[in-house]
């Protein structure tokens, strides 16, 4: 998986490291807070000294949403040594993060549980756009993804009373944020792929922990669901989270 963190290098700037790229040279830029807004990270590091600075916090409470934050202190970390950091290093510090940021997220939705439910749930019928990129955005935080991607059916309603409604195949993937398209293809392939196996509301199809990848089939209100994300482990508390979502969002 491609790796990229951010460390905030003072009150306008953070340098960015993405090891995604082949040249040592280019991976480490420097540019201002806001532009992280444009950028796929996955851990950003803030200096403790930087915590009072309400600028700051409030640039970065931002990207917390989708990404997870660390404060840290200059004797485990700063700018120089952030500079120099290997890639195996890098990915030690950030699956760290990435595990106590995601396990604050379950705890959140093992608390709120019943309010999502019923928020999802009041969608589903009126907009099922919004339901599915909400969906995919408690996804995303409750599992920890790089990437992921969701397949569902959508019944497009007729525009005139001389055409019927049409049954098409709708994927939302991406990194940070969600981007649904209709997608015939590529939906009429992954459907044909697991064709007989949604026999569960949730069901872990398969994870191979070497390279992350996850997939889980299920169903809402006897429509199937494909999710397929990159993911550093799945646990036992996201699947009992997840399955009892599942089980809360049919009729």
């Amino acid at each position: 998986m491609n790796l990229a963190i951010a460390f905030v290098k003072n009150e306008n700037q953070v340098m960015y490291h993405d090891y995604s790229q082949s040249d040592e040279s280019s991976r480490a830029q420097i540019f201002e807070i806001e532009e992280l807004e444009n950028r796929e990270t996955d851990t950003i590091f803030i200096p403790t000294e930087l915590l009072d600075n309400e600028e700051v916090l409030e640039k970065i409470s931002k990207e917390s949403k989708f990404t997870p934050v660390k404060p840290i202190s200059s004797e485990e970390l700063n700018i120089d040594l952030f500079e120099t950091l290997k890639e195996d290093q890098a990915m030690v510090l950030t699956r760290k993060v990435t595990t106590t940021w995601v396990l604050q997220n379950n705890l959140n939705l093992l608390e709120n549980l019943f309010e999502n439910i019923h928020h999802l749930k009041a969608l589903w019928p009126n907009d099922r756009t919004t339901f599915f990129e909400e969906l995919w955005h408690l996804l995303k935080n409750n599992l920890g993804t790089k990437n992921l991607k969701l397949a569902y059916n959508h019944l497009q309603k007729a525009k005139k009373d001389t055409e019927k409604n049409q049954l098409i195949r709708v994927v939302i993937e991406g990194k940070k944020l969600p981007n649904p398209t209709e997608n015939k293809e590529l939906g009429d392939a992954l459907f044909t792929n697991y064709q007989g196996q949604f026999t569960e509301l949730f069901n872990i199809h398969s994870f191979d922990p070497e390279t992350g990848k996850l997939v889980i089939l299920g169903s809402i209100n006897n429509s199937p669901i494909i999710i397929m994300a990159e993911t550093h482990e799945i646990t036992k508390l996201q699947q009992a989270l997840l399955k009892s979502l599942f089980d809360g969002l049919q009729k």
